[in-house]
């Protein structure tokens, strides 16, 4: 028997189920997609920290501050494990304090450290023990900054957000779960006459609970996959809108994250299918549980 023959094509209930579903499915996809974007955007900053290095000469009264940078370079230089050492030169230090001081005269009187970015070879990092105790026994002042506090910061960050990525997938799932049980009773209610008589005339509740089934997992599936397709669209028009002005910030990410290597691109649309796939399951098996349930009330 058709699901039609006991639910009709046009039942109020399922068309609330599938509307709601499709939001529902709309917004896990996001949370996907912005999960991705921040374990890409972690791993990229994390991997940009390991393999570089700061060194700071503080400036004090009585030491060359000038011949004392020298003495630094010349020992990263020559240190195994030590890929480049240059020095950041005022101009540029004093435009990376711009967004947080302003362009203010102050920066132009401030007495700014001596700085020096070092690239460090990740395959064979450096002694950085042995590094720091060349560097103060011979140059005065010095100071290794190694990012492991940024670094351990941007993890901590991005476990709070893989966390909450997850509780409102779990969240959205409850949603949905609760949505199909209460579709399934609306529609086993408003056609209980249909449901008594197939029981008068022979009908076992798992005949009727397959009839119902079908039209919950095409709701399911259609409401994944429009959750699913509008999820992917929000992300390309974040790419789009971005893309004339050359944004490197959400823009591009949600550009990467669509428009990547084959390996890359598979995994992520990959991780979008199962929207659809997740839907489709759970509508089936809820409303398989909820019927069964109902009918034998019935």
């Amino acid at each position: 028997m058709p699901a039609s023959s006991i639910i009709p094509v046009d039942a109020q209930p399922m068309r609330t189920l599938t509307l709601a579903m499709a939001v529902m499915c709309y917004l896990a996809t996001l949370a996907l997609g912005g999960l991705m974007l921040v374990e890409a955007a972690v791993t990229q900053w994390t991997s940009g920290m390991t393999s570089q290095m700061t060194v700071q000469l503080r400036p004090t009264s009585g030491i060359d501050l000038s011949a004392e940078t020298e003495k630094a370079l010349a020992i990263l230089s020559a240190a195994p494990g030590v890929l480049a050492a240059r020095r950041i030169e005022r101009a540029e230090a004093l435009k990376l304090l711009e967004p947080w001081l302003g362009r203010t005269s102050v920066l132009e009187e401030l007495p700014l450290p001596s700085l020096i970015a070092v690239a460090v070879d990740r395959t064979r990092p450096p002694d950085l023990a042995a590094l720091e105790r060349q560097l103060s026994a011979n140059v005065r002042g010095v100071s290794i900054d190694t990012h492991a506090r940024w670094q351990s910061q941007l993890i901590r960050t991005a476990s709070t957000l893989r966390h909450l990525s997850l509780s409102i997938l779990a969240l959205i799932a409850l949603s949905a779960t609760a949505l199909v049980i209460f579709a399934t009773r609306s529609v086993l209610d408003a056609n209980r006459g249909v449901i008594e008589v197939l029981h008068l005339v022979g009908a076992q509740d798992g005949f009727i609970a397959r009839a119902v089934k079908g039209r919950f997992l095409r709701s399911g599936f259609l409401a994944g996959l429009l959750g699913t397709i509008g999820g992917i669209a929000t992300f390309a028009i974040l790419g789009l809108i971005g893309a004339p002005a050359g944004s490197s910030t959400l823009a591009e990410a949600s550009t990467e994250l669509l428009i990547a290597a084959p390996s890359v691109a598979l995994a992520t649309y990959s991780v979008f299918l199962l929207v659809p796939v997740c839907a489709t399951l759970l509508s089936l098996v809820t409303a398989h549980l909820a019927v069964m349930r109902q009918l034998r009330g019935v």
